[in-house]
Formats: C-alpha cells, sequence, structure tokens
C-alpha cells in the first residue's frame, strides 16, 4: 500500500471512529435522559425555589399540563397560612362538559371547582381580568395581576418547576420593589408533569424573556 492508500485509509478509520463515538454518545444520553431523575438534574438551571415562601397572596401561572400540579401547591400555601388568597387568570375559554351544571365549564371554573375540592373556599379566590396577549405570556400575566393590583406587598408565585426562574425574572421586572415577590416550585424538579416535555425549548424561553421581558 503505497503512501496516498494509507493517508486515505487512516483517514476513512478516523471519522469511522468519530461516527460511532458520536452515535454512542447519542444512545447513553437518550436512554440516561429516559430517566426522570437525570431530566431534573438537566432543569436545575431553571429552577428557583423559595420553600418558606409567604406573601399577601399567591398567583398561580396559568395555561399547560402541570396546571393541576400548581393549583395543588396553592391550596397547600393556603391551609398552612403562608398566603391569604390565591389568585388565577380569567380564562373564559370553553374547558369541558359539567353534566351536574349542563353547561360547559370554562377552564377558570374547573381550577375554582378544584381548589374547592381542596378545601380552599370561593371567597379566598380572586379572578384576574386578562389583557391583550403578546408572545411573553409570562410578563402578560404579571402585568395584568398588577394593573389589577399594583399595590399587594407580597406575591408568591407558584409554578412548575422549569419555568420558576422565568416567573421570578417577569414579576421582579414588572412589580416595584416595594412587592416582595418569591416563587414557589409546585412539585420537584423530577417529578413534574413539565419533566417530561423538550427542556431546550423552556432555555431558549428563559433567554428571550430575559432579553426582551
Amino acid at each position: 500500500m503505497d503512501t496516498d492508500d494509507m493517508t486515505l485509509s487512516n483517514h476513512a478509520n478516523r471519522w469511522r471512529r468519530r461516527f460511532w463515538t458520536m452515535g454512542a454518545v447519542f444512545v447513553v444520553t437518550m436512554i440516561a435522559l429516559s430517566f426522570a431523575s437525570v431530566r431534573g438534574l438537566v432543569m436545575q438551571p431553571l429552577v428557583v425555589h423559595h420553600s418558606d415562601a409567604r406573601g399577601e397572596i399567591a398567583y398561580v401561572m396559568a395555561d399547560g399540563p402541570a396546571y393541576w400540579e400548581r393549583l395543588f401547591a396553592a391550596s397547600d400555601l393556603y391551609h398552612f397560612g403562608r398566603i391569604k388568597s390565591i389568585y388565577l387568570l380569567e380564562e373564559r375559554q370553553s374547558s369541558s362538559h359539567n353534566f351536574e351544571r349542563g353547561t360547559n365549564d370554562t377552564r377558570l371554573q374547573r381550577a375554582i371547582d378544584y381548589l374547592d375540592m381542596r378545601g380552599v373556599p370561593a371567597s379566598a379566590i380572586v379572578p384576574v381580568p386578562m389583557g391583550e396577549p403578546s408572545w411573553l405570556s409570562s410578563r402578560d400575566e404579571a402585568k395584568w395581576l398588577a394593573q389589577m393590583n399594583q399595590s399587594l406587598e407580597g406575591i408568591v408565585v407558584v409554578t412548575s418547576p422549569p419555568h420558576t426562574r422565568r416567573s421570578l425574572l417577569c414579576f421582579r421586572r414588572v412589580f416595584s420593589d416595594q412587592t416582595s415577590i418569591a416563587v414557589y416550585s409546585a412539585t420537584s424538579p423530577d417529578s413534574s408533569v413539565e419533566t417530561h416535555l423538550p427542556l431546550w425549548i423552556e432555555y431558549v424561553k428563559l433567554v428571550a424573556y430575559w432579553i426582551a421581558a
């Protein structure tokens, strides 16, 4: 084998090794990320959790498949006596049919019913009117709450683990320094519904909100 052939052969072998190495890394990564505990670790930079959070109200971030775990956590804060009332976005879109009422419930009504089941009275639940939405939905929620009540002394923002840092950023930028903002993660990172959704999107969102919110 001449020198040129040996060079080509060595070059081809290097690329084969690189290909199989990259393939092995990809397979191992995919297998590792199939475990909730590993995905929870990958999520950690997105998470802020004030375990002793307390305030005048709890605001529950709206929408998403993990909404109900957030309501569950907010009801716990209410029963612990850490907050006096729970504020919910006034989502009026139809959610599902209620056979007892004979009508389609709104998402807000379903949330109120869920909190009632958890022992939170309707008198402790305050709807927040929606304004004109933008592509920065988390900032919109903070803005709509501020438009409704700017004089709040302490807010506990309840949301799912990967949304906590982004939500804290939005509420601190919208409210003045006179309002204390704490964020409460509804579950641990490895047990949230959000753990099984694409995490890279949350990192992109965090950067976008840091720049634009």
